[in-house]
């Protein structure tokens, strides 16, 4: 889906469909609240439907945020989720057509999955996000434990992604808005997640 960013139109969710299409003959499906910005679309999805890949069936998950009608394909029986921008390693995507309260309850959605969903997601971030993540818990073991796993990875040639909904809740510091320890180390003792998350969402973008 295109999406706007600085005042500028970027195209990085949707540039290649027409060629994809053209070359593999492939089904577009689309969320249908973005149906309109996105070319040659044939079926529009919402919360609640049920997409079919090959022999696999996917949930359609409405998580706006990052664009007004981004969705989210879970796939029960496969254990896996798909969530775009949404949500990323040890972080998430930025709130550009939405709201912080929106984009908060879309993570509440996708932390709510069982534990051992693997989540792929659209950017591999990990390291960087772990660099931030740290200055909002500093002494978060399982972020201390994550981060020696990513470097790990890296240095072996092996992606960070997948990862779990388990191993988000413990160190994805997006995902622990609702933690009352979070909130003390921002200062923000007390107040509401969604402004908690705000915050923390706010310093990624200054980070």
């Amino acid at each position: 889906m295109h999406r706007r960013e600085h005042g500028k139109t970027r195209r990085d969710h949707t540039a290649g469909i027409p060629d994809l299409k053209k070359r593999h003959r492939c089904r577009v499906v689309a969320p249908q609240a973005e149906a309109k910005r996105i070319p040659e679309v044939d079926e529009t999805v919402r919360e609640g439907d049920k997409v079919r890949v090959g022999g696999l069936e996917a949930n359609v998950i409405e998580t706006p945020g990052h664009t007004a009608g981004e969705i989210s394909y879970w796939f029960p029986a496969d254990g896996a989720v798909f969530v775009g921008d949404t949500l990323f390693s040890i972080g998430c995507g930025r709130v550009i057509e939405g709201t912080p309260e929106m984009m908060w309850q879309s993570l509440l959605k996708l932390r709510g999955l069982p534990d051992a969903t693997r989540i792929y997601c659209g950017h591999e971030y990990t390291l960087a996000n772990i660099k931030f993540a740290r200055t909002i818990e500093p002494d978060n073991p399982a972020l201390a434990a994550r981060a020696k796993e990513a470097e790990r990875q890296i240095a072996d040639g092996k992606p960070t992604i997948p990862t779990t909904i388990a191993e988000e809740k413990a160190a994805n510091c997006f995902l622990r808005a609702d933690v009352p320890q979070v909130a003390v180390a921002i200062g923000m003792a007390g107040r509401p997640p969604a402004q908690v998350f705000a915050e923390i969402r706010e310093r990624k973008n200054r980070f």
